[in-house]
């Protein structure tokens, strides 16, 4: 139990809407939605995260999830049955068990979103934008069909962002030749002996390091 901890960060979730508030139950681990796959919610299961605040207090090991259509993040304090409460005042989350992904608030073609930060130096940042669409059966039910659900599609798209500029990279042969320029052969090669997937940001975030770390 958090206690005052709750208090400091976060306000009721009286403020969420019907339509959304049926979703709340996929933040808890292992709740799902009647005739849906997946969840608005960036993780199925909800991480444990390092949570800083702006005033520079951390906290550890807090279950966390991101409602990515309203970029809001979202905890409990008091267990799996808890009610998820929205954090106001956070400013960076990391996962230390993920291999420490780190999610940060920056603006992306000037609106402020939750986004992952794959690699930044000097002052240059490469980020993944998550989304989720709900994605509806295209097909009538009838007696020769299985069960058909809505379905929530992971969407996830790399910017490359300097200053006022923003830049989308491509993850096809063509967008890494631009991304790696002189550097493509040695990094096609690490790909491919490090089995490496660029559509897997925790990919991609080594992927950078290798081209811009050195």
């Amino acid at each position: 139990m958090l206690g005052p901890l709750a208090y400091l960060w976060a306000q009721s979730n009286a403020n969420v809407q019907p339509a959304e508030s049926k979703y709340l139950g996929t933040f808890r681990i292992n709740a799902k939605s009647d005739g849906v796959k997946g969840t608005p919610f960036l993780f199925d299961n909800p991480p444990n995260g390092k949570i800083k605040l702006s005033g520079g207090k951390e906290y550890e090991s807090i279950p966390f999830n991101i409602l990515l259509e309203k970029n809001e993040v979202y905890i409990q304090t008091d267990g799996v049955d808890s009610d998820p409460l929205p954090v106001r005042n956070w400013e960076t989350i990391v996962i230390p068990e993920d291999g420490n992904r780190l999610f940060r608030t920056e603006y992306l073609n000037g609106k402020p979103q939750v986004l992952e930060i794959l690699f930044e130096k000097d002052g240059e940042k490469f980020v993944a934008q998550h989304a989720k669409t709900l994605i509806r059966p295209t097909q009538q039910r009838d007696g020769y069909t299985g069960p058909q659900y809505d379905t929530f599609r992971h969407e996830i798209k790399y910017f490359r962002i300097k200053g006022m500029q923003t830049v989308e990279i491509k993850v096809n042969t063509a967008g890494l030749k631009e991304l790696a320029g002189s550097k493509y052969e040695d990094v096609r090669d690490y790909i491919k002996n490090e089995k490496l997937k660029p559509e897997d940001p925790k990919d991609m975030s080594k992927i950078l390091s290798y081209i811009f770390g050195g």
